[in-house]
């Protein structure tokens, strides 16, 4: 049986790695063919490919570090997990250095892909 609380831990590994690295393919990779992701306050982008356009283009701007941690996790079948998590965010512009903290709350519907890989299928956030 699936333990989906080990599948957002996981997860959580995975887009803390790739967000630290500023690792725009690498934080592609974390979604679904047909995922959609919507931003704060943005339009909704489709698909990884994308999303990790839309990811590099705020690391143009600023180094990322997240440090992400699970809060909740729901398995809704063997295919689906849904799942809210915590980060905590720092920013350093690339242009002067300044820095910027935030803490932002994650949801995400992950797919388990036939591969048996579990993939975001949605995301949304806030910054609080």
């Amino acid at each position: 049986m699936t333990d989906p609380m080990k599948v957002i831990e996981t997860l959580c590994e995975r887009y803390q790695t790739a967000v630290s690295a500023n690792d725009s393919a690498q934080y592609g990779s974390l979604f679904a063919t047909d995922a959609i992701r919507v931003p704060p306050g943005g339009q909704p982008e489709h698909g990884p490919d994308a999303i990790a356009e839309s990811e590099q283009n705020d690391y143009d701007v600023a180094k990322w570090s997240v440090q992400s941690r699970p809060l909740d996790a729901m398995l809704i079948n063997d295919e689906y997990v849904y799942g809210v998590a915590e980060a905590d965010i720092t920013l350093v512009a690339h242009e002067d250095g300044a820095t910027k903290s935030l803490k932002a709350n994650k949801t995400w519907l992950v797919q388990k892909q036939p591969s048996g890989e579990w993939l975001i299928k949605r995301q949304m956030w806030n910054y609080r």
